[in-house]
């Protein structure tokens, strides 16, 4: 019995009624067709069954279609949602992903870079630490998350923006006596949350007390202490996480959200939205940060020509039941 012969690119292109050279625009993710026609294309391959020699093209081409997606951990809720875009627009553009938990260290993230370049990944997304040691020029086709890196692309939230949202909604509750929970100012999102938000407040608000945090729901003693002395009408949160911790505290002090005490937190991950949460936070589009990390990145594989791109993505206020005016 003889072995059905595979779909090739002329047999995809045939199904779709489009040249030959047009199929393979679209499979190597170029951008040079509509998107109508991208999907016809696309969806003739699945419906002929039609799949890629990857190992051949790798021995053409050079590259593997494949790329490393490095996040500082997976235990977070806002990097998975991270990693799920970079993964769906890799495959819209024809390559798998390799997701990595570095644990937020510079050498980890340094040892993972070189492995993957020996593995013949083609480039990497990644959130790196402050003090990663990057390379001039780097070892691979790189694009930043969330900071700017010399040299490299990048696409981050517009922190900035976000603090200043922040402030604006406490001032406009008429709160006055305000605790902030700030992140460790080494890192660039942390800083410009922070800096955003007391550029906001100016001198409408009194900063009663502010203590930096690990980004964790968990509260140091430092912070349950200051919450515990009840001085503060609001407490801003660097992230959700450190929101919900506060959250948290406030339940086992006795004190209610937000009749007593206001919250307010920031990036809207998925578990913020939930009504026992029901959190007020500024809003940043993960799903689009990791899809046009993808994008820069494809372009830099390709071998396009262009200046170093960094985008900063608008950001939106998101009012829930956590704040509410003062009385």
């Amino acid at each position: 019995m003889s072995r059905r012969r595979s779909p090739t690119i002329k047999d995809v292109a045939k199904a779709a009624g489009v040249s030959s050279a047009t199929v393979s625009y679209v499979l190597n993710g170029l951008n040079k067709v509509t998107p109508e026609v991208d999907a016809l294309v696309r969806r003739a391959a699945t419906e002929i069954g039609y799949s890629r020699n990857n190992a051949a093209r790798a021995l053409k081409t050079g590259h593997h279609h494949l790329i490393g997606c490095i996040l500082p951990t997976l235990t977070s809720p806002v990097f998975p949602e991270i990693a799920q875009a970079v993964q769906r627009r890799a495959a819209h553009h024809g390559y798998a992903t390799v997701v990595i938990d570095s644990g937020n260290e510079p050498m980890r993230e340094l040892e993972v870079i070189e492995t993957l370049g020996r593995h013949g990944i083609d480039g990497v997304v990644a959130l790196l630490h402050p003090s990663f040691p990057l390379a001039t020029p780097p070892q691979l086709p790189m694009v930043s998350l969330d900071a700017p890196f010399p040299g490299l692309d990048g696409v981050m939230a517009d922190h900035i923006t976000g603090g200043r949202l922040m402030a604006e909604h406490v001032v406009g509750l008429g709160h006055r006596r305000v605790g902030l929970l700030s992140g460790f100012q080494e890192h660039t999102s942390n800083r410009e949350r922070r800096d955003g938000f007391v550029q906001g407040a100016g001198e409408r608000l009194d900063l009663v007390w502010e203590i930096q945090v690990d980004l964790v729901p968990q509260l140091p003693d430092a912070a349950v202490a200051a919450i515990a002395r009840r001085e503060v009408s609001v407490i801003v949160c660097v992230n959700d996480l450190v929101a919900i911790a506060a959250l948290s505290a406030l339940k086992s002090l006795g004190l209610s959200v937000p009749d007593d005490v206001s919250v307010i937190g920031f990036d809207d991950m998925q578990w913020s939205s939930w009504p026992l949460i029901s959190l007020t936070t500024v809003r940043q589009p993960l799903n689009v940060l990791g899809e046009r990390a993808v994008d820069l990145l494809v372009e830099r594989i390709s071998g396009t020509s262009m200046p170093i791109t960094v985008e900063r993505l608008p950001v939106e206020l998101v009012v829930r039941t956590s704040t509410k005016a003062v009385d």
